[in-house]
């Protein structure tokens, strides 16, 4: 599954302006990755070790900077509570059964937290094989349940079935598909996840990673409108969070490829 993931690009189907985010407001470097093995030959543009992510996590505390929960930034933005100096959010996209191996344990060392986006038809697909190979297994429904037990993990909505590129690139509309049309099916997409989150989890995540980081302009109206907080993006920016819930809105992240020292990364990134 790794070797079909591609270089992310944010595609849009129409003008998509700037988040608000970029206008004003406190810095929140978003750091995204994917699967953690040990076997460093894996190594690549979306495989890191667990060495490299606790490197990451010691960096980021020797340098005042706290790991802060999507809930977090959306009370703060919504005008609630306020964030860290130095906020830094951690995602992992895909739910790969390795993070479910190292990530409890590397968050609690450094009293960190992060967010985990669910692509659906993984977990399923993995609960019905009962295949758990870390280097390409995906968390089922249980291993999500163990996953956020502690209270370190948020779980996010990174589509059921729309993480492919095909005739449909990741949740953008197809040539010919019009608004409502799109709209009905990237609805009932979301939603399966939802439901799904909510029977197996008892969760219903506020959060949307889109797959691939591809965008179609009405993207983030329908995910506001079935009541979503935020989603995030690909582009490689730092957003700006302010006491603004439309801030939340295409955040960018900064994709951890695993060939990079945390030094090189965090330098790539502006952290320091």
């Amino acid at each position: 599954m790794l070797l079909t993931l591609t270089v992310a690009l944010v595609l849009v189907s129409g003008p998509v302006p700037a988040p608000v985010s970029a206008e004003a407001g406190i810095p929140l470097p978003i750091i995204m990755y994917h699967s953690i093995l040990h076997d460093s030959t894996r190594t690549s543009r979306y495989v890191t070790t667990p060495e490299s992510l606790s490197a990451d996590l010691s960096y980021l505390q020797a340098h005042g900077y706290t790991t802060v929960l999507p809930s977090q930034v959306i009370a703060y933005a919504c005008g609630e509570g306020e964030l860290p100096e130095r906020p830094v959010m951690l995602t992992f996209d895909d739910g790969y059964l390795n993070n479910l191996l190292y990530l409890p344990e590397l968050l609690e060392k450094y009293d960190a937290c992060a967010l985990v986006s669910i692509v659906g038809d993984y977990a399923q697909r993995f609960t019905d094989l009962a295949d758990p190979n870390p280097n390409y297994a995906h968390m089922t429904w249980d291993n999500l349940n163990d996953l956020v037990a502690d209270g370190r993990i948020e779980l996010g909505n990174h589509s059921y079935s729309m993480h492919y590129q095909g005739r449909r690139m990741g949740a953008m509309r197809i040539r010919g598909e019009d608004d409502a049309q799109f709209r009905s099916v990237f609805t009932a997409d979301v939603q399966k996840l939802q439901d799904a989150l909510l029977r197996h989890c008892a969760i219903t995540p506020v959060v949307y990673a889109y797959p691939y980081g591809f965008i179609d302009r009405d993207g983030d109206e329908i995910l506001r409108d079935i009541g979503f907080s935020m989603s995030l993006s690909c582009y490689e920016l730092t957003s700006r969070i302010s006491r603004d819930p439309l801030s939340l809105w295409s955040l960018g992240r900064y994709n951890r490829a695993g060939q990079l020292s945390t030094a090189e990364f965090m330098k790539k990134v502006g952290i320091s």
